[in-house]
């Protein structure tokens, strides 16, 4: 009966450490989809960067038009990297949540 006990002790360990090989290979759609983005998200930072950089270097510029885009940019530096620890937890929830806010709808 031990021996029975055993041997089933170590298939559900094998199957579960199997699970868990396998399961954390196979991201979410919702996941993939936080990639695209993340990715976006970050072109868009570099064309404010851009932006902020041409102003700054033309002194006719409004101030509060640079202090303006300046937090604009901020703001989506800090949503990315909420993203982009949602990505790497692999959380489908979160993903889902950022996907309903910050994704462009066709």
């Amino acid at each position: 009966m031990k021996i029975l006990k055993a041997i089933v002790a170590v298939l559900a360990g094998i199957a579960g450490i199997a699970g868990i090989l396998l399961g954390s290979q196979k991201k979410s759609h919702e996941v993939k989809e936080l990639k695209k983005v993340i990715k976006n998200s970050k072109k868009e930072e570099a064309k404010v960067e851009k932006k902020i950089t041409d102003l700054e270097q033309d002194k006719t510029t409004n101030k509060k038009e640079i202090t303006k885009l300046k937090r604009r940019l901020t703001v989506a530096k800090k949503k990315t990297v909420k993203m982009e620890e949602a990505y790497e937890a692999d959380d489908i929830e979160s993903a889902e949540d950022f996907l309903n806010k910050f994704a462009k709808k066709k």
